[in-house]
């Protein structure tokens, strides 16, 4: 029996042309213009199994899979592991040996293993097999599978929690296709449920679920997925009630009450929003009870996501993040997302439909995030505007970093200081690197991390056609950095740093650049230009008596100036350092963005202690600004217009 895959348009590698509503009108975003169609309801059930094999053994077709791209493959990763190369994502294929040992580990890479031993890339000789019928496809997963089943359980690599969770669901999904398939000897049913009946068991021990961070979802869906597909063994009801309660503690504290994942991570707080969506989907469709707390959390989720969205469509790389870009993720999955939430709709379609949020300035305490927006605007201004990220939150799981105070600019329809990314999480100087303080837009005391601990979020104001913000932290010994940041209006942004402490120490603020984009400088001054030549970034400091500026570029002793938007995968990126000495040490900066980047712009500041006083002009607008009890719980602000003074 061959089916023509439902679900070959979802995954993140979806072809344009595939999309509807995607095929017309070339001068907008095509992507963004899906979100704002009327998209044809999903195939039917009947459709998905052809009518007589939809129920095998009392279950139901589509049942066997909740997370959307495990049912995914090409011919073409088909066609390589029939020859014994197996496709990994962010690898190349390697050749393996006909008889795998399950010891292979080409890469050494901690990400290579969790794909591999959790039996993802099988997922490409089952959908081969179900599009084209041509039982070599399904006789080479069978090889694999019986051989995994004698050398997998002892394998180093085989028992990743997380990799477990993935298998379990890999095996669900491929025993159940193969049996609405008649495809599936009596032998190897009984192999396959052996196998997935082992990975229930592991995952359902205590110690092998992770309730802290990301990892627990998939963990709870693996095994609920086993449940609902085997509802005869003995365990089921069991194990389906375990998973009730861990899925809602993991919405409750790994969803934090502000919406933004505990993890800090831009990229996995929309993995986790697509894999509880999902789930959400599945369980709506076959009956199948999820926590209540389950759309109180999408509700949360979304609502950030909703504004932490750049305006291009991709993700601020805050935290242990790669590059996503939003409106190419899962579309259709989505595009059900957009539906039932109009913000939502607003972001993901660039201002082409939904409804505008009216929030230009957003706070999420327990999580330390500010998000800061000159405005959402139509679908004629939306790229145009300035969007800005701070992090001033705590350390809370490994997939945190050493970046409090952290900053992500996004003007002039792109990104001009970015977070490093997230380049490996394997030990070694790499590793340091990017978790480290030196790869983030903050300043590093004395040339070392932060320490563990917690940044305070500070005060929050929406003034007139103004936005601040600010926090601190007191991570270094002895040192307490205060930092706030003004979106005065689109394109100019003003950052404020003031580092106290008794003793001397060596500052040194750090401003990342993307790859493509170079400084020349003029003095303390950064005009920014891309490899066109075309000047997008103004970088101005205030005081340069006493401050000095240098660049570096792809540091190798130690590492430093790199730039990841994929694991394993990094290019060369200037970064910008300013440096002082002292005990109490002031920065005022001042970026002009767009237009104003090529004309004239100047920062001063004075004041000390709890007072802090700038002046800043950019292109013959000028503001005078004065704030009151730095680093205090209530600090009051003023910002006057005075565009006189710029003459």
């Amino acid at each position: 029996m061959v089916w023509r895959s439902v679900v070959a348009l979802v995954g993140a590698s979806v072809l344009l042309s595939s999309l509807p509503g995607c095929t017309e009108n070339p001068g907008k975003d095509r992507f963004a213009a899906y979100f704002c169609e009327e998209q044809e309801p999903e195939h039917s059930e009947r459709g998905e199994c052809d009518g007589g094999e939809c129920v095998v053994e009392g279950h139901r077709w589509g049942k066997e899979i909740a997370y959307i791209e495990l049912d995914e493959g090409d011919l073409e990763s088909a066609d390589l592991i029939m020859e014994d190369t197996w496709p990994v994502p962010r690898y190349e294929p390697v050749k393996l040996p006909h008889s795998l040992t399950w010891r292979e580990d080409p890469y050494g890479e901690k990400y290579w293993q969790f794909v591999f031993y959790g039996l993802r890339p099988t997922a490409h000789l089952l959908w081969a097999y179900r599009e084209t019928g041509l039982r070599k496809y399904r006789d080479k997963l069978m090889q694999v599978l019986e051989s995994y089943s004698q050398h997998g359980p002892s394998s180093p690599y085989g028992w990743d929690k997380h990799g477990t969770a993935f298998r379990a669901m890999v095996l669900v999904n491929t025993y159940w296709k193969l049996k609405h398939a008649n495809a599936l000897s009596h032998q190897e049913a009984r192999l396959l449920e052996d196998m997935i009946r082992s990975d229930a068991v592991f995952l359902a021990k205590p110690r092998n679920f992770e309730d802290s961070y990301n990892h627990g979802f998939a963990q709870a869906a693996g095994l609920l997925l086993v449940a609902e597909n085997f509802p005869g063994w003995p365990e089921s009801p069991g194990w389906r009630e375990l998973v009730l309660s861990r899925y809602a503690d993991l919405l409750d504290l790994v969803i934090a009450p502000d919406g933004f994942i505990v993890e800090n991570s831009v990229y996995y707080h929309f993995y986790v929003m697509a894999q509880v969506w999902m789930l959400a989907g599945w369980a709506k469709k076959y009956d199948v009870k999820l926590p209540g707390n389950l759309w109180a959390a999408v509700d949360r989720m979304v609502y950030v996501g909703a504004r932490i969205i750049q305006p291009d469509g991709n993700i601020p790389m805050l935290g242990a993040s790669q590059a996503r870009q939003v409106r190419r993720f899962l579309p259709p999955l989505f595009y059900g997302l957009a539906e039932k939430y109009p913000e939502f709709r607003h972001t993901l379609s660039a201002g082409m439909c939904g409804t505008a949020p009216t929030d230009r300035l957003s706070t999420y305490w327990s999580g330390g995030l500010a998000i800061l927006r000159s405005d959402f605007g139509g679908q004629k201004e939306y790229l145009a505007q300035t969007h800005v990220t701070f992090d001033a939150g705590p350390f809370r799981t490994d997939h945190s970093q050493l970046d409090a105070l952290n900053l992500v600019l996004f003007a002039a329809g792109r990104t001009l200081l970015t977070d490093s990314g997230m380049f490996t999480e394997d030990p070694g100087p790499e590793k340091d690197y990017y978790q480290g303080t030196r790869a983030h837009n903050t300043v590093v005391v004395d040339g070392k991390d932060q320490a563990l601990g917690d940044a305070v979020l500070g005060t929050s104001i929406t003034g007139d056609g103004w936005l601040y913000q600010s926090g601190h932290h007191t991570l270094y010994e002895g040192v307490m950095h205060w930092r706030s940041l003004f979106l005065l209006e689109k394109d100019v942004v003003l950052v404020l740093d003031r580092l106290t402490a008794d003793t001397p120490h060596q500052y040194e603020q750090r401003w990342h650049l993307p790859p493509d984009l170079m400084p020349t400088l003029e003095g303390t001054t950064a005009r920014v230009e891309n490899e066109e030549g075309q000047r997008l970034l103004r970088i101005v400091q205030a005081n340069p008596r006493g401050l000095s500026v240098s660049t570096v570029r792809g540091g190798k002793e130690p590492v430093d100036g790199w730039y990841s938007t994929n694991y394993g995968k990094q290019r060369e990126a200037t970064v910008l350092l300013y440096q002082r000495q002292g005990g109490e040490t002031d920065y005022a900066t001042l970026f002009a963005a767009g237009e104003y980047a090529t004309q004239h712009a100047r920062v001063s500041s004075s004041g000390s202690g709890s007072v802090y006083e700038v002046q800043a002009c950019a292109a013959g607008h000028a503001w005078r600004i004065r704030v009151d009890g730095v680093g205090q719980s209530q600090e009051s602000v003023s910002v006057e217009r005075s565009d006189a003074s710029c003459q």
